[in-house]
């Protein structure tokens, strides 16, 4: 799992550096509110962990704008003890949950394995949305407008992953880790292949959305309009 850490305290940084890594979290810093705010909104992170007070910029700032292109990366907010207002604000701007501190570390990973399980899980009506792109889990049915097909199994599986992640990267590690296990290691080739799968499936109900492969990295959904924006 990819960690954002957005924190000016270089002691801080250092020491939440060697705990994420012993608790085999891949971790990536910013130091200020610009270049934090230009890695959050690449996509490719599951969790943000971020100072609320930066010194070129409010953190909170930052969060509006994490938060504007409707980016659901979970944010956990670190800021030292403050009252039960600051604590709404920070809530309200998008943040996921808010740890004071100085904190403990097994709160601080409970805290942000909760906020990453919760992620993309609120679902209505046994469907699942994104933009105008709807999957059904009681019928496997993909549809779109007034078109529709039915997916697979594992198709499904897939979508539904892509749907619960919306506009964030997914790790091919991530797809074959949680839909072919321990059998992850031989499944690239049949990843690619539902991959292809649902392309086709996309384009047969006339679908804006699209699956992009980002290279090296993974993969995500993105608008027709998105696309031709690369």
């Amino acid at each position: 799992m990819r960690i954002l850490l957005i924190e000016n305290d270089t002691k801080l940084r250092a020491k939440l550096s060697r705990l994420l890594t012993k608790k085999r979290f891949e971790t990536c810093f910013a130091e200020n509110a610009e270049s934090g705010l230009d890695e959050a909104q690449s996509g490719i992170y599951d969790a943000v962990i971020m100072e609320a007070q930066l010194p070129d910029g409010s953190g909170l700032d930052v969060l509006r704008q994490i938060r504007r292109p409707r980016l659901s990366v979970p944010v956990l907010l670190l800021s030292p003890k403050c009252g039960v207002s600051e604590k709404v604000r920070g809530l309200d701007c998008g943040a996921d949950d808010f740890l004071e501190k100085p904190f403990a570390d097994d709160e601080l990973i409970a805290r942000l394995n909760a906020v990453t399980r919760r992620k993309g899980e609120i679902i209505f009506d046994n469907q699942l949305q994104f933009e105008n792109l709807k999957l059904n889990l009681g019928t496997y049915e993909l549809a779109e407008s007034d078109y529709s097909v039915r997916l697979t199994n594992k198709e499904q599986e897939i979508m539904k992953h892509f749907l619960l992640h919306g506009h964030n990267i997914i790790s091919k590690e991530e797809f074959l880790t949680q839909l072919w296990g321990y059998e992850a290691a031989a499944a690239e080739n049949n990843l690619e292949v539902y991959i292809s799968y649902l392309r086709r499936k996309l384009s047969s109900i006339h679908s804006q959305i699209q699956i992009l492969c980002i290279k090296n990295v993974g993969y995500r959904l993105a608008t027709l309009q998105e696309v031709s924006n690369i």
